[in-house]
């Protein structure tokens, strides 16, 4: 581009030598002087590439996969992926703020669950289903990358399994067994709380942590019709038994002190300190948070110190985990810059770069090709409870209205006492419906 920009500027000079001979030479000094101009401004631009606008939940775009693959793009391309963090705790309301106000990202990164619906995915993303790389999507995880009949997006992320994460030397010290029914479980919190530890750690100040999606999942698969009912207006939260099940569970534990004193101001950002330090003994969460998140400091219990249990939240007997829900890069459509967003998310579906992404990344595989993920040292030791256990995410993908952070913040005034157990199952239900209504 340089040697070119070079004999174009050689020649523009020797245009300018011979115009000094005519009667209009200011004007054609004028001219070539713009030309020069014109040439450069674009060798600059090449030289510079194109800026991609990126929305992503800060925490989310943190994950060292998704940021090997943006400075892997950036070093290979010459662009430049612009990264807008939305604030956690509100991310899907600012970024449906800004998708209202028409200020809508070149490449928009989210869960492709039923809220997806509030983004007009037919208005704003990319119809990818005849994309090559979707035959090399994993048949389980394929599902959440459709919206209706049709691919919206790519899913890059892990393929975790969520499940209750225990600490084995304190279960060793106390001689506690891994539990097999809520009852067993139960006790299993009751002697650590004999023993001045607290049991669970809960961010309920964050609200999402609370997972309580954890206890639905296998009620839902059992019975897929509720999801039916649900989203048609048919039924509501409070129709459902093991709704009351999973609130009422909820509250004794926090009575029983099982997530401690002081849960409602209990952060994520703290999870890796009470986990390492043993201050609590277990903590609902997916295996890959033990090499994408927790620090595994000298002063620390080891990653390899914890191994995995079913989640039991007063719903199943025998627990449930509950098996990866992915993030999807889509593509916006009506993007001045929509060619090289398709371009970036091809290059993300490339086996050859998600493969150096996902090198080392304990994660289960969300493509057919993905050779360089390692399992995680929790699902390996447990893996025949894991198999058999294990359901895909049917709450948070199925219902419409199904909010983490609502939901999480009504239980969380539950466990505190301020309001009863209607009261939450109420307020949970008037948030779904809210939603529903919107779409109608």
């Amino acid at each position: 581009m340089r040697r070119l920009v070079s004999l174009v500027l050689t020649g523009m000079f020797l245009l300018f030598l011979l115009a000094g001979c005519g009667s209009d030479t200011d004007a054609q000094q004028q001219e070539a002087e713009a030309s020069v101009e014109a040439v450069i401004l674009e060798e600059e631009t090449a030289d510079q590439g194109i800026t991609l606008t990126l929305f992503c939940q800060a925490d989310d775009l943190s994950k060292p996969y998704l940021q090997k693959m943006i400075s892997l793009y950036e070093e290979t391309t010459g662009n430049t992926i612009n990264q807008q963090g939305l604030e956690v705790m509100n991310a899907e309301a600012i970024a449906l703020d800004k998708f209202a106000s028409g200020d809508v990202p070149d490449i928009y990164i989210d869960f492709g669950n039923t809220s997806l619906e509030k983004f007009e995915p037919e208005k704003n993303f990319v119809d990818w289903s005849d994309a090559p790389w979707v035959s090399d999507i994993e048949e389980a995880i394929l599902p959440q990358a459709t919206y209706q009949d049709w691919i919206v997006g790519l899913p890059f992320w892990e393929s975790s399994h969520s499940g209750c994460f225990y600490n084995k030397k304190i279960f060793e010290q106390l001689d506690l067994q891994v539990p097999k029914t809520q009852a067993e479980f139960d006790a299993v919190c009751d002697t650590l709380v004999e023993n001045g530890i607290q049991p669970i750690y809960l961010a309920a100040a964050n609200s999402w942590p609370i997972f309580y999606q954890f206890a639905l999942d296998p009620v839902l698969e059992e019975h897929p019709e509720y999801i039916d009912r649900l989203n048609a207006g048919e039924m509501t939260y409070a129709d459902i038994p093991e709704f009351w099940d999973m609130c009422e569970w909820f509250r004794t534990a926090a009575e029983k002190g099982y997530f401690g004193d002081i849960f409602s101001t209990d952060t994520w950002d703290y999870s890796s300190e009470v986990l390492g330090t043993g201050e609590a003994a277990m903590m609902f969460v997916w295996d890959t948070w033990f090499s994408t998140d927790y620090a595994d400091r000298p002063s620390y219990y080891s990653a390899a110190d914890f191994g995995i249990m079913p989640v039991f939240m007063g719903t199943c007997d025998e627990g449930t985990y509950e098996g990866g829900n992915v993030n999807l890069i889509m593509a916006n459509k009506n993007s001045e810059h929509v060619e090289t967003a398709m371009e970036f998310i091809n290059f993300v579906a490339d086996p050859d770069n998600y493969n150096q992404a996902f090198s080392g990344i304990s994660t289960g595989s969300v493509f057919k090709g993905q050779t360089t993920n390692v399992l995680s040292s929790q699902y390996q030791e447990n893996q025949e409870s894991v198999d058999s256990l294990i359901r895909a995410s049917h709450a948070q993908t199925g219902i419409v209205g199904f909010d983490q952070v609502a939901g999480g913040e009504a239980l969380t005034r539950l466990m505190l006492g301020e309001i009863t157990v209607e009261e939450c199952i109420a307020i949970m239900d008037q948030n779904r419906i809210a939603t529903l209504e919107t779409l109608d």
